[in-house]
């Protein structure tokens, strides 16, 4: 690589991290939150006779967004289940051949899901999310949102591979 061309993958890479880092812990508080409103819907259902009405589309949204931002750092770290055979088989310019078509696939995938995620959250802008009585699109968004995020992370996992996993795996 020429030195313009390591400096932009230099710069995708700190972005990348940052961005991937913030919607991993951004996942990590949707977690905590559905949790902690999962205990306070427990409580108020079981011990105070008196149910929220916003607790379960809340947990809902929660988990849904909690599981799109955590997709990108799942992706980053290369965790995601694999059929690796091929992979170990490849050498060299064979595996890096393997890898930028897993990458293709993943990437095709991904804006896949933006485009129909996209589409889905604006065909549902004018409906609203019973308990919460917010528009169901802003559920729907973590579609798109998550696809773009992941993105970013397939593109940094091609030009900085991590896989722990799979190479202490029996």
């Amino acid at each position: 690589m020429n030195t313009l061309t390591a400096r932009l993958v230099a710069g995708l890479m700190a972005f990348e991290r940052v961005i991937t880092g913030a919607s991993v812990w951004c996942g990590c508080a949707m977690m905590a939150a559905a949790a902690c409103v999962g205990l306070y819907q427990v409580l108020t259902r079981f011990i105070l006779n008196e149910p929220a009405t916003w607790s379960e589309p809340f947990i809902r949204v929660s988990l849904i967004w909690m599981a799109y931002l955590g997709l990108a750092g799942a992706i980053r770290a290369g965790a995601l289940v694999s059929v690796d055979f091929l992979y170990r088989m490849s050498r060299g310019r064979w595996r890096r051949a393997l890898e930028g078509a897993v990458s293709l696939a993943t990437l095709c995938l991904l804006g896949l899901l933006f485009w129909f995620g996209s589409d889905l959250a604006y065909r549902v802008r004018f409906q609203n999310l019973a308990g919460l009585e917010i528009p169901i699109s802003y559920a729907y968004a973590a579609i798109p949102v998550g696809s773009l995020i992941s993105m970013l992370s397939v593109v940094a996992h091609y030009f900085d591979p991590r896989r722990d996993e799979l190479e202490t795996a029996v």
